[in-house]
């Protein structure tokens, strides 16, 4: 009682200071006061004994947070500068592309066991020329020795190139190569563009192709969304997009279409894409390119010449190629080749039977290259992983990656839709509701528990309960914080709707309050006292949601490592928790008691510890959106994952092991398998 006393007599006192700063304000307007006039009447002890106790709240509380918002809303962006190719970006990116793809894919590729000539043809039907004169087909084989820089200038005029041929004959290896070059024009020369790879799979029918490339930029390679559509329409890169037979079959026409839209509207952008032969020419649409070459089958003097470099360790298979014309069309390809090498090596002629068709043999091929890796010594002695169990969770992951369309595999990237059936969808979106919950309801309720006692808490904690319940269901994405950057024109944009959200919910926090307290003290009052606590959600909500939305991929990262971003979002997260969490907590029980009112006198009637406990929640229900809902939903995932035994609990370790076996390679933080044809060989075994 005489807590409520306090808050009476507070609010009562408050609510006239403020009748007579409205008065004050209203006659300062229409007397049309001087400022000098002004000025010294509003430092006059006077105004101060006219105000109260509470005077400095006024002079300096409410000015400064009138400062804020005209700082924030007044600043001019000055991220600008650091959305251009400036030199560090332009050689972050550089090492950047070079790291994920040359060092890593390219120069670790099972290509690089069998390094033969390929023979390459032009083939100008293939492409739907960008002015009148066509080119006239020939089968004529490019002259051997050129580099593929050398044919992009020569057959694509330097400006766009598709790249054919059948799995596994080395599309992407050229691609890559042809990525190396550029690198290396680009180091040379800062006029020429940025070479970036991109692979198709992923780009769905609902996204232009520019917007998905600047999404691209900021999954892939951590560029921030805005600085990436800047990079695509100023025509800062060069594009080199493999995967275009990866597209899902039905939007394959109309991802060649996009492209074609893509190359009316950016004009000066570069292009090459890459596809298997048989997939593209049953699109009835074509690339408006300047040019195109198709990658020719091995002769089969190659593959004797091939052979014959390693003697009789891999003259049963030699032998067998002689009989079997399945085989020897598989060796027609150097990926088919080099996995030969690594599978049939030592082999005696009577574990090499003879099949009858070109499917039946690749499979066994697989089948004996897998055997043979868990055969092989390996770098890493891991007995956790079993054979059986390492097969079943590549296969899994091998099957979820084609099903999303992706190439590479990273781990802080996957989504609930990674679970297997409906069943497991519900049980997770329950398990992260209820933690969500209980977190609102034990924060509300421990709050509302000091100020109102037990029935408060109780009616609070249900409340707010509920409403983080209610706030988990209604998104299930995951998206890891694990960079912090100041964004002014991001936290312009949170904002507006952070204010209007807090007046909103300010007016029927009021509303409710009067209601509830039987209009004691006035309904106005309590809606004057909404505001002002509205205003406070508003201006924290703008704040947050501007520094975390200005947070996400802004920066280049030259090298990462797997995990890496988990750990990260992990410190911001307790860090923009301790951060949020003292300010909210002392800018709000500082306002709430020097503005007074019912809920001012409440606060000043608690203890110093209570106070404390009181910012602490508060900073908590600041701080679990900060970052940690997102960690929260990804590790309950994981658990859903490891519970239904599709991945193991020591994921990295697990990956790591892979990668030592040749399935995988790692990218950066991420990675891939070694080849679309393995994964797709994976994903069977699990289907």
């Amino acid at each position: 009682m005489e807590i409520l006393r306090k808050g009476r007599l507070a609010y009562v006192e408050n609510v006239v200071i403020l009748e007579n700063i409205f008065h004050y304000l209203f006659g300062f307007c229409c007397n049309n006061m001087g400022a000098v006039e002004a000025y010294t009447y509003f430092e006059s002890d006077a105004l101060k004994q006219f105000l109260g106790s509470t005077w400095w709240v006024y002079y300096y509380i409410i000015p400064l947070f009138i400062a804020i918002l005209f700082a924030i809303w007044t600043q001019s962006p000055q991220e600008g500068a650091g959305e251009t190719f400036d030199p560090r970006s332009r050689r972050v990116m550089l090492n950047h592309v070079e790291n994920f793809w040359v060092k890593s894919v390219l120069e670790k590729s099972l290509h690089g066991v069998a390094l033969l000539e390929l023979g390459i043809k032009e083939d100008p039907s293939a492409v739907k020329y960008p002015w009148t004169i066509k080119k006239e087909s020939t089968n004529e084989t490019l002259t051997t020795g050129k580099s593929m820089l050398e044919i992009f200038k020569e057959i694509g005029l330097g400006r766009s190139l598709l790249i054919l041929g059948a799995p596994g004959s080395g599309k992407t290896t050229m691609l890559l190569e042809l990525t190396r070059q550029l690198i290396e024009r680009a180091r040379n020369d800062e006029t020429e563009p940025i070479p970036v790879v991109f692979n198709l799979a992923s780009w769905t029918e609902k996204t232009t192709l520019a917007d998905w490339l600047a999404e691209q930029l900021n999954t892939v390679y951590y560029v921030n969304k805005k600085t990436g559509v800047k990079w695509v329409s100023e025509n800062k890169m060069l594009l080199l997009l493999d995967g275009l037979d990866e597209v899902k079959q039905e939007n394959r026409a109309r991802c060649v279409e996009a492209v074609n839209h893509f190359r009316n509207e950016h004009g000066l952008t570069s292009l090459v894409v890459c596809s298997r032969i048989g997939e593209y020419s049953a699109i009835q649409t074509k690339l408006s390119f300047e040019g195109a070459i198709a990658l020719q089958p091995l002769t089969l003097a190659q593959v004797n010449t091939f052979f014959d470099r390693f003697g009789k360790s891999l003259a049963a298979a030699k032998g067998l190629l002689k009989k079997d014309e399945a085989l020897r069309e598989l060796a027609e390809t150097p990926l088919m080749l080099s996995i030969m090498a690594l599978a049939y090596k030592d082999k005696k002629p009577e574990e090499l039977p003879p099949l009858k068709n070109i499917a039946d043999q690749r499979k066994h091929l697989f089948d004996t290259y897998i055997d043979r890796m868990f055969e092989r010594p390996t770098r890493i002695k891991n007995e956790t992983f079993a054979k059986t169990q390492t097969l079943r969770y590549l296969g899994w992951l091998a099957h979820k990656l084609i099903q999303h369309n992706l190439i590479t595999y990273q781990i802080e990237a996957m989504q609930p839709s990674w679970l297997g059936d409906e069943k497991q969808k519900h049980v997770y979106k329950w398990i992260v509701s209820l933690i969500f919950g209980l977190s609102g309801g034990l924060s509300f309720g421990l709050i509302s528990g000091l100020i109102f006692g037990l029935s408060g808490g109780l009616i609070f904690g249900l409340s707010g309960g509920l409403s983080f319940w209610w706030i988990a269901e209604s998104n299930n994405h995951i998206q890891i914080l694990d960079k912090l950057k100041w964004s002014w024109s991001s936290i312009r944009e949170n904002l507006i709707g952070g204010l209007i959200f807090g007046l909103i919910s300010g007016l029927l926090g009021g509303l409710l309050g009067g209601l509830i307290a039987g209009l004691n003290g006035g309904l106005i009052g309590r809606l004057n006292g909404g505001l002002i606590v509205g205003l406070i959600v508003g201006l924290i909500s703008g704040l947050m949601g501007g520094l975390i939305d200005g947070s996400m991929g802004e920066q280049l990262e030259e090298s990462t490592e797997p995990g890496k971003r988990l750990k990260q979002s992990i410190f911001y997260g307790f860090l923009l928790s301790i951060l949020f969490g003292l300010f909210t907590g002392l800018f709000s029980i500082t306002v709430f008691r020097l503005t007074g009112g019912w809920l001012g006198g409440l606060i000043s009637g608690l203890s110093a510890t209570h106070r404390l406990v009181l910012g602490l929640m508060l900073g908590f229900v600041a701080g679990i959106y900060s970052g940690f809902d997102s960690l929260i939903r990804h590790f309950v995932l994981r658990y859903m994952l490891i519970k239904n035994n599709f991945l193991p609990r020591q994921l990295i370790p697990f990956l790591d092991y892979a990668v030592d076996l040749i399935f995988l390679r790692r990218v950066g933080g991420s990675y891939i398998f070694v080849h679309r044809l393995l994964m797709e060989h994976f994903a069977e075994m699990e289907a």
